[in-house]
């Protein structure tokens, strides 16, 4: 059995001190009991409304790197968190099989269901995509309910696009503490300046390339499909209805396309780093990114580029992605310790710890995502384009280059094109992955046509859908 480690693929962002990004962490052991139990005196908590909260293992996600949850714990609030690690005895250096780790999820999922066990919910999940299927189950609480009547925070504080984006029949479900943007991008000379596409302008503009070109540097399937489809799979399933789409003339035309690419090689292409590059995907995790002079030094083209968005026959193939980034309430929690549950969440939305959160951990502040306050937002954005013309030397293939800093132009471009999304990029369960992944590779192997392959993905995942839903 391939062992994985059990936190380093699900926990690739946290949150950083809300007052100093260098705040050591005592490792969970020190701080907690081994039931997740906080090791204070049973009369001091006996003094407040006591909040669980789920955690997966040393790295319990938003906390790692904060006092937050002390913060809120040392505050006289009436509540106190109380941590249950998920992850016991699993980290980096004691990697769990893929059995011990299911089983985890299991139990959070069970926890969850059965009410009275799990307050407070980010998505600690190996599994990511079972926190959706929970959220459609209606296993947390409805957030609109809190931010329609709360003063401080509310739909005009936060960033009102990506919420909407994230709710599900009109419900909010969890709270995005922060987002990335997911989008294709490519050289405008080839790609066009029109920010969103249709599959057939893709295969127009593909068409017209010089002989030679790539896809993400590569010409191979495995390639093309993770670069074109498989960051979109999401958008092919209407989770508010429980209905799949991937029977859709759109869908199969994809199909089509990547498999008139070359087959050898598959992952072990190495890539051609010398043609030209037709588009590449991105995950846009911070100001810095959207910076034309990282662009370019990144995808290695001098010329302006578009976010083009993945094709999409509604214009809407630009995606919010708040993976990692979520936290939710149990639907089956009081409504007293659903409102403390509430005002916990308003201190991690709160401008004073977004505008100093969101960072990769170490000494340099690397962005990991955007702020969804909006006042914060405004803020580390106003912090990059004042040094607007500024040079910003670092090392290119050794190498000096001068990337430059965010200006006040592409600052603007960039809220344009959040105000312009509508949809989130949905976490997909593993299972849904797997049959994907499997039925498309059949057809690389000339086993199945496109047609064929659509039909059994659309059969196997609907049923999947149907059972989650």
């Amino acid at each position: 059995m391939k062992k994985v480690a059990a936190i380093s693929v699900l926990m690739s962002f946290t949150m950083v001190s809300c007052s100093s990004a260098q705040t050591a962490v005592p490792s969970v052991s020190s701080q907690y009991t081994s039931e997740g139990a906080q090791a204070s005196s049973p009369a001091v908590r006996g003094e407040d409304i006591e909040l669980t909260m789920a955690i997966n293992g040393y790295n319990p996600y938003i906390i790692n790197g904060t006092d937050m949850v002390e913060k809120f714990n040392d505050a006289d609030n009436g509540y106190k968190i109380i941590l249950k690690d998920y992850a016991e005895g699993m980290s980096f250096e004691k990697p769990a099989e893929q059995e011990t780790i299911d089983a985890a999820d299991l139990q959070l999922s069970l926890d969850i269901m059965k009410g009275e066990v799990i307050d407070i919910i980010p998505n600690v999940f190996r599994d990511m995509g079972k926190y959706d299927s929970l959220a459609q189950k209606g296993a947390f609480v409805d957030l609109n309910t809190f931010l329609d009547s709360d003063e401080e925070i509310n739909h005009e504080t936060l960033f009102d696009n990506v919420l909407r984006a994230c709710e599900l029949n009109g419900k909010l479900f969890y709270m995005p503490l922060g987002f990335t943007i997911d989008t294709l991008v490519g050289p405008t000379k080839y790609v066009g300046s029109k920010e969103n596409w249709t599959f057939e302008e893709l295969k127009e503009h593909w068409e017209s390339m010089p002989e030679g070109s790539t896809i993400a540097r590569h010409r191979v399937k495995d390639y093309v499909y993770f670069t074109i489809l498989r960051g979109c799979l999401s958008s092919f399933i209407d989770y508010e209805n429980a209905e799949c789409h991937f029977d859709s003339e759109e869908f199969i035309d994809i199909l089509k396309f990547i498999d008139s690419f070359d087959n050898s090689g598959g992952y072990k292409d190495e890539g051609t780093w010398n043609a030209p590059v037709f588009v590449i995907d991105v995950s846009l995790r911070g100001f810095k990114e959207f910076n034309y002079g990282y662009i370019q030094e990144t995808y290695g083209t001098e010329e302006p580029v578009t976010f083009v968005g993945y094709p999409s026959e509604d214009g809407c193939g630009t995606f919010i992605n708040v993976r990692e980034h979520q936290i939710a309430v149990s639907a089956t929690s009081s409504e007293e310790k659903q409102r403390g549950a509430w005002e916990f969440m308003k201190t991690l939305v709160s401008y004073e710890c977004q505008c100093d959160s969101l960072y990769f951990e170490g000494e340099e502040k690397e962005e990991a995502a955007f702020p969804i306050n909006l006042a914060a937002f405004e803020k580390r954005g106003a912090d990059q384009y004042a040094n607007e013309g500024k040079s910003n030397i670092i090392m290119n293939n050794m190498e000096e280059m001068d990337e430059g800093y965010l200006t006040k132009a592409e600052y603007d471009r960039l809220v344009d094109l959040i105000n312009s999304i509508k949809k989130a990029n949905n976490e997909l369960d593993n299972d849904v992955f797997q049959v994907i992944d499997d039925e498309i590779h059949s057809m690389f192997e000339g086993e199945k046509t496109a047609e064929e392959v659509a039909d059994m993905i659309q059969n196997r995942v609907q049923i999947l859908v149907s059972e989650k839903s």
